[in-house]
């Protein structure tokens, strides 16, 4: 169950963080007007509550940052409890996201932590640091699969902003992703469009249904990689909502979710807040 219900976290988040972080630094990057995105997430399976996510991120002139936070609870952590804080932080282009640092922070079971840094440098392969150290002998990520990728939290910016997405269509982007030991790709295409009505009340309106498929590259062990096909299909509505300060629409997942041999997993959005408030066709 545990690479489908890491997949499903990664794909539906603007659903990670807690509290909100200044983008840029100084005077004047602060008079510079800032967007901010709130969003908060529950994951399910079978009905049955396994977690909760949030995320903060704010992009200011060209820099962005994100905080985020996801929590395990109830059965799942009988086999994998987790408590993840992570940030990114970066510029924000024409098309795509460079990033330049990222952190996370995992307690586990019985207390165990990791944390993972990744620091980027124009042209190269990010920079790890890890404590505890962990070996990838034997499955190693070479440096040139590691460059011009995005970490976890900056992919799902990369979704969420709106910046990656091609001729209008949310679902048409590939982010490729380096988490200091896996590579890998989100690839997302469009299925149709559909209005949707959340059985949570919190959206009604006009959305696209992306088929989403979590391709592993390299850092996974061989059995790993060859049940690659055999990968749950998973599905997102993505709905657009603008935001009047950057001029473009952030994209956002309502629902994410994958048939599994443990049943459905799915990840529901429960709010969403764009630059201070709740944007059409939200529930305040």
């Amino acid at each position: 169950m545990k690479p489908a219900f890491c997949a499903l976290i990664l794909l539906a988040t603007p659903a990670l963080a807690p509290a909100w972080a200044a983008g840029g630094s100084g005077a004047q990057s602060q008079a510079v007007p800032a967007s901010q995105l709130q969003m908060a997430m529950t994951i399910y399976a079978g009905g049955i509550t396994l977690g909760k996510m949030d995320m903060d991120a704010v992009l200011r002139g060209a820099d962005y940052h994100v905080v985020s936070h996801l929590n395990t609870s109830g059965v799942v952590n009988a086999f994998w409890q987790a408590e993840i804080q992570a940030t990114a932080s970066g510029k924000v282009g024409a098309k795509g996201l460079s990033p330049e640092l990222y952190d996370s922070f995992d307690t586990g079971h019985a207390g165990k932590k990791q944390e993972v840094s990744l620091t980027y440098e124009s042209g190269n392969s990010p920079r790890l640091y890890a404590d505890p150290t962990y070996s990838t002998t034997g499955f190693e990520v070479k440096p040139e699969d590691a460059r011009a990728t995005l970490d976890p939290l900056s992919a799902v910016m990369f979704i969420a902003s709106g910046v990656g997405a091609g001729s209008g269509d949310p679902c048409a982007l590939t982010a490729p992703v380096f988490d200091g030991r896996r590579r890998y790709d989100i690839e997302m295409t469009k299925a149709r469009d559909i209005d949707v009505k959340m059985d949570n009340g919190l959206y009604q309106g006009k959305a696209v249904q992306c088929d989403i498929r979590y391709r592993q590259i390299a850092g996974y062990r061989p059995r790993v990689l060859k049940s690659n096909e055999a990968f749950p299909a998973i599905h997102a509505w993505i709905a657009s909502f603008p935001s009047t300060v950057t001029g473009r629409d952030y994209t956002l997942p309502l629902r994410v979710w994958a048939d599994t041999k443990y049943g459905m997993i799915a990840v529901l959005a429960d709010s969403i807040r764009v630059d201070g408030a709740a944007p059409k066709g939200v529930k305040p």
